[in-house]
């Protein structure tokens, strides 16, 4: 399993994991109007760094780097478990040592859960176009 940046070879395997991965994830979302372009449109300012292994995808994450603010961090439903997302967030702290801030659905009880055991803590809360978030640091 490596760590690597963003680089377009990888293009049409993170715009099939984030296509997958949202539909699987937001189940009380309407994931109809979901496209598979969507990817590159809801990571227009970000930095991307993604795991590979085997040549494969397993996940991503997508960081506004002036707030260090986490937009995206997907793991394949077939690697979760096996530390991707945990890889991902500990080299973004090694990269540069700033705070983290993300926003996460309420409903997405699975995710509240993997960043409350990182660390993360809630410094905030709202409501979006897609429902209720937490804001939460580390």
């Amino acid at each position: 399993m490596e760590i690597v940046a963003y680089t377009p070879q990888y293009l049409p395997a993170l715009r099939a994991l984030y296509m997958v991965t949202r539909t699987s994830t937001f189940t009380w979302l309407d994931s109809s109007g979901y496209q598979i372009k969507d990817f590159d449109e809801h990571i227009t300012d970000d930095t991307v760094y993604l795991v590979v292994a085997d040549d494969k995808v397993l996940g991503f994450i997508a960081v506004c780097e002036p707030d260090n603010f986490i937009h995206h961090l997907f793991v394949a439903d077939a690697a979760q478990g096996m530390g991707v997302g945990s890889a991902l967030l500990t080299m973004l702290s090694e990269l540069n040592g700033r705070p983290q801030i993300l926003k996460c659905m309420v409903e997405n009880e699975k995710a509240m859960q993997f960043y409350l055991r990182k660390g993360f803590a809630e410094v905030g809360k709202g409501t979006g176009s897609v429902g209720d978030y937490l804001v939460l640091k580390k």
